[in-house]
């Protein structure tokens, strides 16, 4: 990579385009710094809407943003594509496959997580995992090649070649579910009029004892009467075994027929994290203190999926969200900002704006942070409201109203196509 004209302006590095990485690039638009974004894809992608994408309700575009677009406006920032290889952090300095070394004055680390399997056998061979834009469309051109090799040769569905497990019964899991079965009950019976109508079934799975873990009881029961209204068999306390290309063994010994296991139990900080050096919290995640610093290399800040971070008012680690993500990477970039100019850091404070998931058409679950919950259509449309939000772009923001207007009125999924390349 290229010297810098003027090495007394600070260089700061970002690793990741996702929530955190984008947020903090943003918030130094106006800071005496020289931002580079480097990161593996050359978009954003807004990840909680990935189901949607699986399942035909959204277009990739509506979820996966041009990075550069993002920054067309802000001078002092450059957006590269490639892999992180290397991380000195005495150095300071990272090693990229094609850029080669690049030296930071502030590194601000956030790769995110990666899919955390917990040794289940075959899982990461067979299973589908929906945690980038590839997953979503692997899972969408796989569903759709089962019903299209179904439709052609009806003895398949016999041996469950239209079975759909979903492992994971937090909002990734349950999300899903609740699409794909509204994909198949509202759609593919009219795409598929030959398929009889009991050929397909959908299952999710929980190793605890309820789904929705995070909810108050009201909200759990809401969610599985509403699964169980979309055919949705919800099985509670089982824990996957094994995982083969046309069969899930759970530990209690029962065999489920299913060309199709849908992952949504877990996720652990990218296996680069393991190379720093440095002490790991559960999950392989980086424990980061009050600013977001690491202790022994207050220059790196840790934001998003990958950071451990403790909340100040609840002593609890926060989950892996976008609003996590987003908050923890503007407050990084503020933080970077402040820091050039002399001035103190101010300690993270994330804003709950409450936890919530869709279910379905018309289903939905809201729980705010003072306790007050809503379920139903209101809380789908507050639910609707809060992800439109935080879509990076008003072009964003329209293709999915137009999308999401559509499906509401008319089930229509224009989006269920595959496309071989």
């Amino acid at each position: 990579m290229s010297e810098r004209p003027d090495k007394a302006r600070p260089r700061v590095l970002v690793l990741g385009g996702g929530f955190g990485g984008i947020g903090a690039a943003q918030k130094l638009a106006e800071s005496d710094v020289d931002v580079v974004l480097v990161d593996k894809n050359d978009y954003h992608t807004f990840q909680p809407l990935l189901y949607q994408v699986a399942t035909g309700l959204l277009e990739q575009p509506a979820v996966g943003h041009p990075t550069r677009d993002l920054f067309h406006g802000q001078e002092n920032a450059r957006i590269h594509k490639d892999l992180v290889t290397a991380i000195d952090l005495d150095k300071r300095e990272v090693q990229f496959a094609e850029l080669g070394s690049v030296g930071y004055d502030y590194l601000l680390f956030g790769l995110g997580a990666e899919v955390n399997f917990f040794g289940v056998e075959g899982a990461a061979a067979h299973a589908f995992p929906l945690y980038t834009l590839a997953d979503a469309v692997r899972l969408k051109n796989h569903v759709l090649g089962q019903w299209e090799e179904a439709d052609k040769d009806p003895s398949l569905t016999e041996d469950g070649a239209l079975n759909i497990v979903v492992v994971g019964g937090g909002p990734t899991g349950v999300e899903t579910a609740g699409a794909l079965a509204e994909l198949y009950t509202g759609l593919f019976r009219k795409d598929y009029p030959d398929i009889g109508d009991d050929a397909a079934r959908i299952t999710l799975v929980e190793a605890g004892p309820e789904i929705f873990a995070m909810f108050k009881p009201e909200l759990r029961n809401y969610a599985v009467e509403a699964l169980t209204k979309r055919e949705v068999d919800v099985t509670t306390g089982e824990v996957v075994e094994s995982v083969a290309p046309t069969r899930v063994r759970l530990k209690s010994g029962t065999e489920l027929k299913a060309h199709t296991l849908v992952w949504g139990a877990g996720l652990q900080g990218n296996a680069l994290v393991q190379s720093l050096g440095i002490d790991l919290e559960r999950g392989n995640r980086i424990a980061v203190d009050a600013d977001l610093r690491l202790p022994s290399y207050p220059e790196v800040f840790v934001v998003g999926d990958v950071a451990a971070i403790t909340d100040q008012k609840t002593q609890q680690v926060l989950p892996q969200l976008g609003s996590v993500a987003l908050q923890s990477g503007e407050h990084a970039g503020e933080t970077i900002a402040r820091l050039v100019e002399g001035k103190e850091p101010k300690p993270f404070k994330y804003h709950d704006k409450g936890t919530m998931a869709t279910i379905g058409r018309g289903a939905a679950v809201v729980q705010m942070l003072g306790g007050r919950t809503m379920k139903g259509k209101s809380a789908q449309l507050a639910w609707g409201t809060v992800h439109l939000a935080l879509l990076p772009t008003n072009e964003s923001r329209a293709k999915a109203i137009v999308d999401w207007a559509g499906a509401g009125l008319t089930h229509q999924r224009a989006g269920r196509i595959s496309v071989e390349t």
